[in-house]
């Protein structure tokens, strides 16, 4: 998969006192990256190295140009003094450069001529803000020697250069006064380039993008006419001809922002860890949509192949190293939790994680303190939730449609739909792999009693439930309070069957026991328990399971046992489903009635509200042509049924991103423009992010165009990008998803912002 990738090198303090101060470079390398990070114009993953020392530069230049392939898009940018020794050779100047030992202390031009030529890309651009001499003059220029010979030093290597300076001008700095943080103002070369990019006046000929023609005659021509003492220079070597160095902002960009600080250095954590968020997140944007773009992974065999699975992607990515490394675990965690809480919106919370922690970045530069930022991020995601739970209370009734509304067609979605909705709130559904090529469904009566209390027996990581088939059960009307009782227990029935043992309540060693059954044999013993209500009514529940899968209620040690049995059992840590195929629902409801009426409720308050004694189980059986069409089945199956079950449960939006969006503006719009504060305006911004990188995703020319459309107009119009329709009613179908889905995401995300917090 191709990439985007940015070098922004400044340096602006120099331990050699020959070499002066430059109020500049910071500025510059702060201003550039964010322009060309932003994901609506320069789209790059940006690399800040802010005053670093010579090996550390050198060392982050090549990593940045090696292992690189052909459509792979770079941009290197140099802000720094440029020195020239007695033979002409030109040096880029570094922290600790000494002006005596020029090929040891700094960066030798020669040295990035070598990595340009070895670089497998052909897509790059460098753009070189800087002179080479060390003269400077507070408000004057950044050296006084002439003749910049960059035409030799960069020749045949296959990239575009723009310069600062012709071969007999100086590159200058602003003209404004040092602030008390030792700024001055931008470079009049960056100053310019930032301008256009921010502004989108860079795009000369009109076409949507800035090429590097567009950015140096937009340059060049906004220096001529702030100070006629410097031009810049372009060459485009190696024949690549025209290089799209950006999308043009729309049309309100304005100028540079002004922050109070220079861009963290390369060793705060707070840019190491963002670097590896970055290169996580990039790989997963592409995937954002209902027609998601692929991406290029290579397996443990050496063997390319493409996926769409975020969980996948993530798994394959490269670690990396240092803080760096971090950030990648971020992502990966995010993408688990996600999945945790929904099982679906992965994609969608990263790109959003990824926006708020940029929207963090001017505080942190800033020198806020991450514990009240995390406090902040926090009280806008929880104002959103409350807003989006406003928006969408729980439904009283969902019909059919409503629920089928979440459920692509190609995914048998009348089946799907039928079974959730015929199984009600809170019901079981299995989806299972069949051995024909269709797909069938049935809903069943259930028996539901309390808590499955079998940690040992396997259960569904994703689910948390477990499912045994054809199985003995044997019901006992008194406590199993040891080894020898379990032993009891499990002599009986064929031991070839699942046994389910219903008993009043289980001991530990009992536990242990039919654990360690079960470890020996490979029988699944299911130990089911009713809740510790009152002892009357645990006495109900176990007669309640004998009457319904045929059992005779037993006594511990009894030598005499008549087991039941089940023939679907499906258990959580919150309650238990036996399914029979004989016997009358009817007369199973009816008798569970009548014992309800016997009970006093007023003896046990908590009988009042334990209302699962019946309830249903829905099956629904996916065939396929092989086994790998039958897999890949299921598993859209099974993600279809969540989210019906989750349309069911809070109801429907229309567009998951487009909600997103437009809770950021409503957020906004609620609060008064003097009580809100720059980091909240930020990361309210932020929510718009999913959205713009939907409509990137697919295709639209403009995606703020979209977001604002949105924006202005949801929920009655959102965004289609099923058939590429662009902003639509909302009526229209591919549109809906759960209403949970975002409100889970604000969660999974506050947790992945606080912990990216507590790592700075």
């Amino acid at each position: 998969m191709a990439v985007r990738e940015a070098l922004v090198i400044g340096t602006s303090t120099y331990e050699d006192s020959r070499l002066n101060r430059l109020r500049s470079p910071g500025l510059d390398a702060m201003e550039l990256s964010d322009v060309l990070s932003d994901p609506g114009i320069g789209g790059y993953a940006v690399r800040p190295v802010i005053d670093q020392p010579s090996h550390v530069v050198r060392r982050e230049i090549e990593r940045f140009f090696r292992a690189r392939r052909p459509d792979d898009q770079l941009l290197l940018y140099l802000s720094c003094h440029g020195i020239k020794d007695s033979k002409l050779q030109l040096y880029f100047a570094a922290a600790d450069t000494d002006r005596d030992l020029l090929e040891s202390t700094s960066v030798p031009a020669a040295f990035v001529n070598g990595r340009l030529v070895r670089c497998g890309s052909r897509k790059i651009l460098v753009l070189l803000d800087c002179c080479h001499s060390g003269a400077f003059r507070p408000g004057g220029a950044k050296s006084a020697d002439t003749a910049v010979h960059l035409l030799e030093e960069f020749k045949d290597t296959g990239v575009a250069v723009i310069t600062a300076t012709d071969a007999l001008q100086q590159a200058w700095e602003g003209e404004g006064p040092v602030t008390e943080t030792g700024e001055g103002q931008l470079s009049v070369f960056t100053a310019a380039a930032v301008e256009g990019l921010r502004s989108g006046r860079a795009d000369r000929d009109g076409d949507g993008w800035v090429s590097v023609e567009d950015l140096y005659g937009h340059v060049r021509e906004e220096m001529l006419a702030r100070d006629a003492r410097q031009s810049p220079l372009r060459w485009v070597l190696g024949g690549q001809g025209t290089l799209k160095v950006a999308r043009r902002a729309a049309p309100d960009g304005t100028g540079p922002v002004r922050l109070p600080r220079p861009l963290p250095t390369l060793g705060t954590p707070a840019v190491e860890v963002l670097t590896g968020i970055t290169s996580a997140a990039a790989p997963l944007r592409r995937t954002l949509g209902p027609v998601p773009r692929r991406v290029l992974l290579t397996g443990p065999d050496g063997v390319p192949y493409s996926s769409t699975d975020t969980r996948e992607i993530v798994a394959a990515l490269p670690t990396g190293s240092g803080h760096a490394a971090l950030g990648v675990g971020l992502v990966r965690d995010l993408v688990a939790d996600q999945y945790r809480r929904a099982q679906d919106g992965t994609a969608t919370a990263v790109v959003l994680f990824e926006a708020m922690v940029r929207a963090l970045q001017p505080a942190l530069a800033g020198g806020s303190h991450p514990t009240p930022l995390a406090r902040t991020v926090s009280e806008v995601l929880d104002s959103a939730r409350k807003l989006l739970t406003e928006w969408n209370p729980r439904p009283v009734a969902m019909t059919q449609v409503d629920v089928g509304r979440v459920v692509p067609p190609e995914v048998f979605s009348g089946h799907v739909v039928r079974a959730v909705h015929g199984a009600g709130l809170g019901a079981f559904v299995l989806v299972e792999p069949s051995a024909g090529s269709g797909i069938t469904s049935r809903v069943s009566d259930a028996c539901v009693l309390g808590g499955h209390l079998s940690p040992y027996l396997p259960a569904d990581e994703v689910t948390g439930r477990t499912a045994l088939r054809d199985a003995s059960v044997l019901v006992c009307g008194q406590r199993l309070s040891s080894a020898s009782d379990a032993r009891w227990a499990v002599s009986y029935g064929d031991k070839r069957r699942p046994l389910v043992v219903v008993a009043p309540a289980f001991d530990e060693e009992a536990h242990a026991a039919l654990a360690g059954h079960f470890r020996d044999t490979g029988r699944p013993c299911m130990a089911v328990a009713p809740p510790a209500l009152s002892r009357p009514w645990r006495a109900v529940q176990c007669e309640i399971a004998s009457h319904f899968t045929g059992a005779c209620v037993a006594v511990p040690q009894a030598t005499a046992v008549s087991l039941g049995s089940a023939r679907l059992v499906v258990a959580t840590t919150q309650c238990t489903a036996l399914v029979r195929d004989r016997g009358s629902p009817e007369a199973h409801a009816e008798y569970v009635e009548k014992l309800r009426t016997e009970m006093t409720p007023s003896s046990d308050p908590a009988l009042t509200e334990w209302h699962l004694l019946t309830g249903k189980v829905a099956e629904v059986f996916v065939g396929g042509s092989d086994e790998r069409a039958r897999h890949r089945r299921v598993a859209q199956v099974r993600l279809a049924v969540r989210r019906a079950q989750a349309a069911l449960v809070q109801g429907v939006l229309p567009g998951e991103a487009a909600a997103l969006a437009a809770l950021g503006r409503r957020l906004h719009r609620d609060t008064r423009p003097w009580e809100e504060r720059p980091v909240e305006a930020a990361l309210k911004r932020a929510l718009a992010q999913p959205l713009w990188a939907l409509a990137e995703n697919h295709g639209e020319r403009d995606p703020a165009k979209v977001v604002e459309a949105v924006q202005a107009d949801w929920p009655a119009v959102t965004y289609e990008a099923v058939h590429h329709r662009g902003v639509v009613p909302s009526e229209s179908e591919y549109v809906w998803t759960p209403a949970t889905h975002p409100w889970v995401m604000l969660h999974a995300v506050e947790a992945a912002v606080t912990a990216y917090l507590s790592l700075i």
